[in-house]
């Protein structure tokens, strides 16, 4: 699996960089007392899971990039400060330091939220391994969502399915109890979504939900409505296209958010780099109001020119 890769994340980080910048540009006055007085996060039901989880998480990812884990120790608690109980990660972040951090910083909060985590590996044995050491990692007997990581060809979903598979350690884990839910990640073609969702019932999707992605081999246009007829938890990522849709102009935070948050979506996830951008967002969603369609369409329209590979590259690492 090449999903974490180190070089390609070097290669965005100075995208993301840019976005936190203009995001913060596009707000006056004090973050930290917006982010604080402006009410509740609103909940939304996780689908068929029943699970009321906060319409913004916190992404895994960041917690393992500072080079002080103090650092993304104090982001962590204060996300939960905040209201925020839907917690992201991966096994494969930086090599579990991700992990190890989070279940840190979550030690003795455990029981105030929602954990997912994400696995790499395609078969059973190799599956089962990492997911006791991302229990270790994050200090949890067990799991609230385990999902499928990065899924982008047919074929892997041959190997998760087939015998000796990683569905095999996920059904298992589930009996356990050391998993409650079972999911699926995926960010480049809507075809292995919707592929997925047929073979097997899954708890719950993410995929790629952003302001550009309805103009190119699009999950919002294809796998959403399926995941909605399903009832599945729908979790949007990649809803700023990794920073792109900021620094290059193609639509402000404060756009882009509220257009991911107006589709039938239960969480939006987003890694948070700096506290700035944490009580941004916040901010955000707790003072969300749905966008009317008139806007939606106005706004698809204006980046409708961004279709494609600029903006979404992630929908070529496969090719």
């Amino acid at each position: 699996m090449s999903w974490a890769d180190v070089n390609r994340r070097a290669f965005l980080k100075s995208a993301a960089v840019t976005a936190a910048s203009a995001a913060l540009g596009e707000f006056g006055g004090s973050l930290v007392q917006a982010a604080e007085v402006a009410g509740e996060i609103p909940l939304r039901t996780l689908g068929r899971t029943g699970l009321r989880v906060t319409m913004f998480g916190l992404g895994g990812y960041h917690a393992g990039v500072p080079e002080k884990e103090e650092e993304s120790i104090a982001l962590i608690h204060r996300a939960l400060d905040l209201g925020i109980n839907f917690f992201d990660n991966a096994d494969c972040y930086q090599e579990g330091r991700a992990e190890e951090r989070m279940g840190k910083a979550l030690d003795g909060r455990r029981q105030n939220i929602y954990l997912m985590t994400k696995v790499d590996q395609r078969d059973a044995r190799g599956s089962r391994e990492q997911l006791e050491k991302s229990l270790r990692r994050l200090r949890t007997d067990y799991l609230d969502i385990w999902q499928f990581h990065a899924v982008s060809r047919l074929q892997e979903l041959d190997i998760i399915f087939g015998p000796g598979g990683a569905m095999e350690t996920a059904e298992q884990a589930k009996k356990e109890g050391k998993i409650r839910f079972i999911g699926l990640t995926g960010h480049f073609d809507p075809a292995v979504h919707l592929e997925a969702i047929k073979r097997y019932a899954f708890d719950t999707v993410q995929m790629p939900i952003n302001v550009v992605d309805p103009h190119y081999r699009s999950f919002r246009n294809t796998v959403l409505d399926e995941a909605v007829k399903q009832n599945l938890g729908i979790i949007a990522m990649k809803s700023l296209g990794f920073g792109n849709i900021v620094s290059l102009g193609v639509a402000k935070v404060a756009e882009a958010l509220p257009w991911t948050w107006s589709q039938p979506i239960s969480v939006l996830v987003s890694g948070c780099d700096r506290r700035e951008v944490l009580d941004y967002n916040v901010y955000l969603a707790k003072t969300f109001k749905p966008v009317p369609e008139s806007e939606q369409a106005a706004l698809l329209a204006h980046t409708k020119p961004r279709a494609g590979t600029d903006v979404e590259h992630y929908k070529t690492w496969m090719d």
